[in-house]
């Protein structure tokens, strides 16, 4: 019994060596490549003195030597040739003695950690049988600062996919991950689903394409798609995580009715995910003042430094998110690329720049023009934010314009749009970050938590809030994130989110603010007003018909809502004459106020 006890207890240290050798292999790999250094030029230096000293051939002499190094690494040695030369009690001896145990340490550990890292892999793969899978695309500082941030998740197994490594092995290996770069891996077939053990009815499986190139993010998911259909792998078991544009790849990957795809898509543009998440983690509506009645008491003055993909997305969110009742919006942006980058937004946008105060001015971020209009701006700028595409540049004009406010007693806040997370600067205080990488943003998709709640009450429907919201088209959930966003942090600015019903005065106020703030939302969807006389014979068509809806025409892009707040009783009264309804569109801003203060409180 004594021994069978020694022999298992033996096999669970070693198993344990390796596996600790295989967690922590970049260090591991480093010290071996120090002592394997050491043991080398230390062989060299002592092999090569000794045979010196009694070589009667050179060429033999640096043969011996070269020979009895390499020996050295198999735990072999040639003591006597040093010990002439030495003598054996020498002190000399314990530098010989040292050497060796070096080189055989060296080999030892390349042994084990090479035993080791195959042992991992065969237990994560065994893994793959009883966990769900999250199989990443994309080796990249982002997609592992994604793969650490869930590599807790209970019961989920990490499997990348890619090529490009540099080095990164050791970080996958760290967070529990398994790494394939082969051919099947990188063109997925039913086969390659099998080594992963995703089958039907097997588990879930979530694809999350974050490779830097956005066309081969559709292609591997496409690939991917096409295996799973292969296998009969059922959609609701299926998820896909994609970087590239939602407006155009999301619909294609969704499993729709009889058509296959994925049972939920997630499809993320990183302009746009940045700017929405820069106006959550800081909304203007903190930067401006309101009276006991939720009515502004400042005006909405806003400069924006940078105007190409990441400052046109921002652009369009500060328009949504800065409008509030007893409020003028104003924008300026600088870029001093800005004429020559601008011309499709000008042209999809046109009815944005028609409608709202927005200026520009054809200078860089850290021209005198821009030090000059803060000098006489400076006290009446309310928010101030830098999206100019390089991280280090727009760290530089945050820093400039912290210091310019310093010299002038201002504290305004400088936010920043980097490459992958926004920035917040203030005198005297830590940059504070947040990444779009952030796990609950990617893999739980909090951003859109409220939307789809807003989305699901809406539908009224027995359909779940997850179905509806796959179910939905891009205009439809871009609808219900701009509303949410924006009334979450103005009703939460305000302190309204607290179970007690709202005054009639202040829910006025706020569903003039929201009525601003859908205005600004078709606007920037590309929307102009429809004119009274086409509204009153769409109605009149519509009536004849039996067709519903008559105030928007999505098609030529037109709403007759785009118009004021008091001009909407004319719109609700023409439409309940014609078509014997009873439509109230003031009461519809002030019902989805109070729809989200709701589910709000939940």
């Amino acid at each position: 019994m004594e021994y069978i006890v020694v022999v298992l207890f033996a096999a669970a240290v070693f198993a344990a060596v390796i596996l600790y050798l295989a967690f922590n292999q970049e260090q591991r790999e480093r010290w071996l490549g120090v002592t394997f250094g050491i043991a080398s030029v230390g062989g060299i230096a002592i092999y090569g003195t000794a045979h010196a000293h009694e070589a009667t051939n050179l060429v033999a002499a640096i043969f011996e030597t070269v020979v009895d190094v390499g020996r050295m690494f198999a735990g072999i040695n040639n003591v006597s040739a040093f010990e002439k030369l030495v003598g054996a009690d020498s002190k000399w001896m314990i530098l010989f003695w040292g050497v060796h145990f070096l080189a055989y340490y060296s080999l030892a550990s390349a042994i084990i950690m090479t035993v080791a890292k195959g042992m991992l892999k065969k237990i994560r793969t065994f893994f793959l049988h009883i966990n769900d899978v999250e199989l990443i695309y994309g080796i990249t500082d982002n997609s592992l600062s994604y793969g650490r941030n869930i590599a807790d998740k209970d019961h989920t197994s990490i499997v990348y996919v890619g090529t490009s490594t540099n080095g990164k092995e050791s970080q996958i290996s760290q967070m529990g991950g398994l790494l394939f770069s082969d051919s099947q891996a990188l063109n997925p077939d039913a086969k390659f689903l099998q080594r992963l053990s995703v089958k039907r009815g097997k588990s879930k499986f979530r694809l999350c394409a974050l490779s830097g190139n956005i066309d081969d993010n559709l292609e591997y998911a496409v690939k991917i798609l096409r295996a799973l259909e292969k296998a009969k792998v059922r959609p609701e078991q299926t998820e896909v995580i994609l970087y590239g544009y939602e407006e155009h790849n999301g619909d294609m990957l969704q499993a729709v009715g009889d058509k296959y795809g994925y049972g939920t898509v997630r499809v993320f543009e990183k302009a746009e995910l940045l700017a929405r998440l820069l106006m959550q983690k800081y909304p203007i509506c903190n930067a401006i003042s309101f009276d006991e009645n939720a009515r502004a008491t400042c005006d909405t003055n806003v400069l924006l430094i940078g105007f190409g993909r990441k400052g046109q997305e921002l652009l369009e969110k500060i328009v949504i998110n800065g409008q509030f009742e007893g409020s003028n919006f104003k924008v300026k942006v600088f870029d001093k690329n800005g004429r020559g980058t601008d011309g499709f937004f000008r042209a999809r946008f046109s009815s944005l720049l028609d409608n709202y105060d927005i200026s520009f001015e054809n200078h860089d971020g850290r021209s005198r023009e821009l030090a000059l209009y803060l000098e006489e701006n400076i006290d009446k700028l309310k928010y101030i934010a830098v999206a100019v595409g390089d991280d280090r540049t727009g760290r530089e004009i945050a820093m400039n314009i912290l210091e310019f406010m310093r010299g002038r007693g201002a504290s305004l806040p400088v936010y920043q749009c980097c490459n992958d997370c926004v920035a917040k600067y203030e005198l005297n205080s830590l940059v504070e970050k947040y990444s779009i990488f952030d796990a609950n943003i990617l893999y739980n998709g909090m951003m859109d938590d409220l939307a789809k709640k807003l989305n699901h009450y809406y539908m009224n429907n027995s359909a779940s809030a997850k179905k509806n919201w796959a179910d939905c088209n891009y205009f439809d959930r871009m609808s219900s994130r701009a509303s949410a966003d924006y009334q979450a942090a103005l009703l939460n600015r305000l302190g309204l989110c607290n179970g007690q019903e709202l005054p009639a005065e202040i829910l006025e106020n706020l569903a003039k603010s929201e009525h601003l703030r859908w205005n600004a939302f078709y606007y920037a969807s590309g929307y102009k007003k429809m004119d009274i006389e086409t509204f009153k014979k769409r109605a009149r068509d519509a009536q004849a018909s039996g067709n519903k809806r008559v105030s928007k025409d999505a098609e030529g892009k037109k709403h007759v809502c785009l118009v004021t707040w008091d001009e909407l009783d004319e719109i609700s009264d023409i439409e309940n004459s014609i078509m014997g309804k009873d439509i109230d569109y003031k009461q519809k801003d002030r019902d989805n106020v109070l729809v989200i203060k709701g589910l709000l409180e939940k």
